[in-house]
């Protein structure tokens, strides 16, 4: 499954999750993100945040691109450390990739390009 990670400090890249959900897509999605506990934030009916829920209690940074994707929707929170953006999950527990187009039109609300 497509998604694209946005590190705290250095440029957001497309990676792959293991498909389907489950024990596979967490183990995959806490390796990304260095966290033990993961939260979801559904930033958009077309995307959904996934970070560190512990991230203030383990010192991450602000992550100023993510911050600034969420906040173009109305979020008025601070992302802490890296970030992945998925498609929204079509049941409680299987997230969906995201498309060419769809991470296109994330990177430029991070970048402000056309």
């Amino acid at each position: 499954m497509k998604a694209l990670l946005i590190p705290a400090e250095g440029p957001p890249r497309e990676v792959g999750l293991a498909d389907g959900g489950g024990t596979r897509f967490m183990r995959s999605l806490r390796t990304l993100i260095g966290a033990r506990c993961v939260e979801r934030i559904c930033i958009t009916d077309r995307w959904e945040a996934w970070l560190d829920e512990d991230g203030a209690a383990a010192g991450k940074p602000v992550n100023q691109a993510a911050t600034l994707l969420a906040r173009s929707f109305g979020w008025q929170l601070s992302l802490l450390g890296a970030t992945v953006i998925a498609g929204p999950d079509k049941d409680a527990d299987s997230p969906a990739g995201l498309s060419h187009d769809q991470v296109r039109a994330i990177l430029r609300r991070i970048t402000g390009t056309p």
